[in-house]
């Protein structure tokens, strides 16, 4: 069955501060055009939510991000039959990114999760209509790092310094921010929150450069999708996405996308904001964004009603 996508917003509780939350849902109401900020929503604001039980998936944006990167899919994923959180990571989103690259940043963003996902489950309207037993992580960039954090991966800070001293020249962008390693950070492992409600885990062009070998990955037991975008320029191939692949226990679905660069994967923004936003909402040549979110959009979906039990 397919619904209408509802949208509405809610705020989570951390240890960093107030969290700001995006839910998209299942609505029998329906949709408008809403422009959102350099994005144009078709939704249902505020709509009823549709009979029912849902499976939710909680999306985790990249660095410097917001709640509202990934709308497209978002919606899509509600239109589907399927709940959508995405909280607004503090300290390292579009409005404030003054913990950019830090080591806590980096190990705070799966806790952010927790405390998204612990407030809509405790939410007297939100908690009843979502089904526990069937709950996904999603990422995009340091957000796919955050979400094979959630699902036990364990961030190997050795390994990310020998990356940066051996591979600066092959991958020079990632390794020029010398994330975590700057702070002084000096433990092998960092800290991160691991979930083990999620039942699966989806990463667009995830952030590794040496953080996962393969000890890193041994505890991942759910199934895990990854995305590649051919032409990324800022997490360098083979280092990030393939890496990952490789060395999962278990193997992954995997996808390169081809021509696209690594903000490729956000949704596509207003005609006239994109000259403004570089390569944020601009591709290579030969590379549609809306058509290859299309395409994206159903392997996700497939993945997830493969993955999770609620079989869809």
């Amino acid at each position: 069955m397919t619904y209408h996508a509802g949208f509405t917003t809610l705020r989570a509780s951390d240890r960093d501060g107030t969290v700001p939350c995006a839910l998209w849902y299942p609505t029998e109401t329906p949709a408008q055009d809403l422009r959102q900020g350099v994005y144009n929503f078709h939704v249902a604001k505020n709509g009823d939510i549709a009979p029912g039980c849902f499976p939710l998936v909680v999306m985790s944006h990249g660095s410097g991000g917001t709640r509202f990167g990934h709308c497209k899919t978002a919606e899509f994923l509600a239109e589907n039959g399927y709940i959508v959180l995405v909280p607004e990571h503090p300290h390292n989103n579009f409005f404030d990114d003054s913990a950019v690259g830090s080591a806590r940043s980096y190990s705070g963003r799966s806790r952010h999760l927790k405390s998204a996902l612990d407030m809509v489950l405790a939410d007297n309207k939100w908690g009843p209509v979502i089904d526990p037993q069937n709950i996904a992580v999603f990422g995009f960039s340091l957000g796919g790092f955050t979400a094979l954090t959630c699902v036990g991966a364990t961030p190997y800070v050795k390994g990310l310094a020998r990356h940066i001293r051996m591979n600066r020249e092959f991958d020079p962008i990632f390794s020029g921010y010398e994330v975590i390693v700057r702070d002084g950070f000096d433990e092998d492992y960092l800290p991160v929150t691991y979930d083990p409600r999620y039942k699966a885990c989806i990463a667009l062009a995830p952030v590794s450069g040496g953080l996962f070998p393969p000890a890193s990955l041994q505890n991942i037991k759910v199934p895990v999708q990854i995305f590649r975008a051919e032409h990324d320029m800022i997490l360098r191939h083979p280092f990030h996405s393939t890496e990952i692949r490789e060395n999962l226990p278990n193997g992954c679905d995997y996808h390169v996308t081809k021509k696209a660069g690594h903000f490729s994967y956000l949704s596509p923004v207003h005609e006239d904001v994109k000259s403004q936003l570089g390569e944020l909402a601009n591709d290579n040549p030969g590379f549609d964004r809306q058509t290859a979110h299309d395409k994206i959009h159903v392997l996700i979906v497939d993945f997830l009603n493969k993955a999770l039990s609620c079989g869809r």
